[in-house]
């Protein structure tokens, strides 16, 4: 098995398996780094999801792992675009060029978001909203999917403080999973690297007066033999993770206050 390991990649190349469809409406795209565990199970929740929907969709993991996670995306019909390991956002902005559809859903492989459950995104989608974000406190949080110390402190302050600064109503500005329209997405025009990114897309979407809702979602814990990137960096990653999103909003924002301030609007 460990022959067949892939080696990180250098450069971006996109792979696509057997019968990918040309014209899609919702597009999938999820990074992915080393989640041979999990991945090929996700891509199969993401087909299921699609399905209940009725719409065509492209499931795209822009991958940067060494082990079997773009050989399994492919057995299992997703697209894979290999790309060098420099960051969630930068993930994002290299998938850019290979996204089909005009509705971007956007998550973890994981399997701690539902992506069978795709209808709430796709009912705002059908109305008009160009930035929805899932929420796990409206929705249903698996007993200890989240630790304590982000449930009931970082995630809530930070939330806070962003509803303040920015106007906004979210109760979850950390869920990871989101949707967007291609179009918001090029309007947003992503600059952070990092995981800074989910931050910088909330607040850009606020400054530039999208249609923005927040949606129920499922939050379920690791599954056995996955360790989550906070467990695998340390004590130190909550922290650092808090300071970092705070950064992003009282020090990144005023570069973003340049753009026309347009008042928010939100559907409830």
């Amino acid at each position: 098995m460990e022959s067949e390991r892939l080696a990180a990649p250098s450069e971006v190349h996109h792979l696509t398996p057997e019968g990918a469809l040309p014209e899609v409406e919702l597009s999938i795209v999820v990074p992915a780094l080393n989640e041979e565990i999990t991945v090929g199970e996700f891509v199969d929740w993401c087909k299921e999801g699609l399905q209940r929907v009725g719409l065509a969709g492209q499931i795209l993991i822009v991958d940067s792992s060494t082990d079997n996670t773009a050989k399994i995306v492919l057995e299992h019909g997703g697209e894979v675009l290999r790309a060098p390991r420099r960051g969630l956002g930068r993930a994002y902005l290299d998938a850019i060029p290979y996204i089909r559809g005009k509705w971007i859903i956007m998550g973890d492989a994981d399997l701690t978001y539902d992506f069978r459950e795709l209808g709430p995104f796709v009912d705002e989608f059908r109305k008009g909203t160009e930035f929805i974000l899932g929420s796990r406190f409206r929705g249903n949080m698996e007993e200890g999917a989240m630790p304590g110390l982000h449930r009931y402190f970082g995630t809530p302050l930070t939330t806070w403080i962003a509803n303040r600064i920015y106007h906004v109503r979210y109760s979850d500005i950390h869920c990871g999973m989101r949707g967007l329209t291609r179009a918001a997405l090029e309007k947003i025009d992503l600059k952070s690297q990092s995981w800074e990114y989910a931050s910088e897309m909330v607040l850009k979407s606020a400054l530039l007066g999208l249609v923005s809702a927040e949606v129920p979602v499922k939050f379920y814990k690791d599954r056995d033999g996955r360790l989550s990137h906070h467990r695998r960096t340390g004590w130190s990653s909550p922290w650092l993770a808090g300071w970092r999103n705070l950064k992003v909003m009282l020090v990144y924002a005023p570069d973003s206050f340049l753009l026309r301030r347009v008042a928010p609007r939100t559907r409830e």
